[in-house]
């Protein structure tokens, strides 16, 4: 449990972090909409990050939210710019057997962390959202399996 609120933890200090770099345009920036939903993989709920990345042709900051529990809002800043995103989610764990080093995969907690989604939710995500003006509310689940 304790690795897991660091995990938490860490992505928290990212997303406060990145947040202002990645944040974008303000209140004279695009119209922005609440996504809402749930995240699982292999039908248990997920703990972990979800962003929405503009995809080619949408001119927008990245939006992101943690998935705590399987649910996710993202709100912040009055949510997703309107556009085409791509969504990459990502969920950690501790590598079981290491121990702590300063490696890139380790982060703030020390620990070697390892990707348990497969890279089509992240890295080479195949999932995308569009986010139409004036939309008010939008609410998108994920089911994710291997």
């Amino acid at each position: 449990m304790l690795k897991h609120n660091l995990l938490l933890l860490r992505l928290a200090v990212c997303c406060a972090l990145l947040g202002p770099i990645l944040g974008g345009c303000g209140r004279n920036g695009p119209e922005r909409v609440v996504v809402s939903g749930s995240v699982t993989y292999r039908g248990k709920p997920l703990e972990g990050l979800i962003r929405f990345v503009p995809a080619k042709g949408t001119r927008a900051p990245v939006s992101g939210a943690l998935v705590k529990d399987g649910k996710y809002t993202i709100d912040g800043k009055g949510g997703v710019p309107v556009g085409t995103h791509r969504v990459e989610i990502s969920s950690y764990r501790p590598r079981y057997g290491a121990d702590t080093d300063d490696s890139p995969s380790s982060g703030l907690t020390g620990v070697p962390m390892d990707q348990i989604l497969p890279e089509k939710y992240n890295a080479k995500t195949e999932l995308e959202i569009t986010v139409p003006p004036g939309s008010g509310r939008i609410t998108r689940n994920f089911d994710l399996t291997d």
